[in-house]
């Protein structure tokens, strides 16, 4: 293979850090495409390389903001393998939505998987994952990955999921600053996903934000956060899907 792409939507780093375990079994250095980040131009792919598409799963859905992104990244006939990660309740269509995507825009879906990791809002479901057992596993299964790809196996597996895909309810969730603290620094502005959030970092536009918690995570003030009765209430409701322990789920 010529090269191998790491493609990946991943506000809070849970996508990328489940993503980069897959690159890594390939044995070379990745060439990485951040798509929390705009894209200005049309990619190309080559035949001869294979891409590694992460995102999370929002609500049972792939964020619009990244399916709006892979919109501008080409493959021709690439072998491609998608994963989406979820916070330990379940990942419904996400799967087969990413795949469906990524075929269309060229590429051949040889593998997928949905791996668990901590949940971005109710941290306590999925709490420290991926863990060891966790890496362990997406080791094996981007092992496998790779021996497909000796054996020229271009094949696509058979992915879960539902067309049409679910829709999806999002909530736009009141994120408070403790504007006595912030220092303005614009950071969260900066790494905002979707330009939600003004420079100085006190205002949010509630049409554009998608509630990925980025700007909560990298505040380097922790200035921001949910309302606790919010995330509590959440927690209770949803305790009862999130509180066992999930399985990965891989697919060749």
């Amino acid at each position: 293979m010529r090269k191998v792409y790491n493609i990946y939507f991943s506000p809070t780093g849970t996508s990328e850090k489940a993503a980069k375990q897959i690159v890594k079994a390939f044995g070379c250095e990745p060439v990485t495409i951040d798509l929390c980040e705009e894209i200005h131009e049309e990619i190309h792919m080559e035949a001869d390389s294979v891409c590694v598409f992460s995102v999370p799963c929002y609500g049972g859905r792939i964020p619009k903001a990244a399916a709006e992104r892979l919109a501008h990244i080409h493959g021709e006939n690439t072998p491609a393998v998608t994963a989406v990660t979820f916070g330990n309740r379940a990942y419904e269509d996400a799967l087969l939505e990413l795949a469906d995507l990524v075929k269309m825009q060229g590429f051949r879906v040889i593998a997928g998987g949905a791996m668990v990791t901590e949940h971005n809002i109710m941290h306590v479901f999925g709490q420290g994952r991926p863990d060891n057992s966790d890496n362990e596993e997406i080791l094996k299964f981007s092992q496998e990955i790779l021996k497909k790809l000796n054996q020229n196996d271009f094949s696509m597996p058979h992915l879960p999921g539902n067309r049409p895909y679910k829709e999806w309810h999002g909530s736009n969730m009141a994120i408070l600053v403790d504007e006595e603290c912030c220092m303005g620094c614009g950071i969260c502005a900066l790494k905002c996903p979707v330009n939600a959030i003004s420079p100085d970092g006190l205002q949010r536009n509630e049409a554009l934000c998608i509630n990925c918690m980025r700007c909560i995570s990298i505040c380097p003030q922790n200035v921001r956060r949910l309302p606790e009765a919010l995330v509590n209430g959440l927690i209770e409701r949803l305790r009862p899907a999130c509180e066992s322990r999930k399985n990965n789920e891989f697919y060749l």
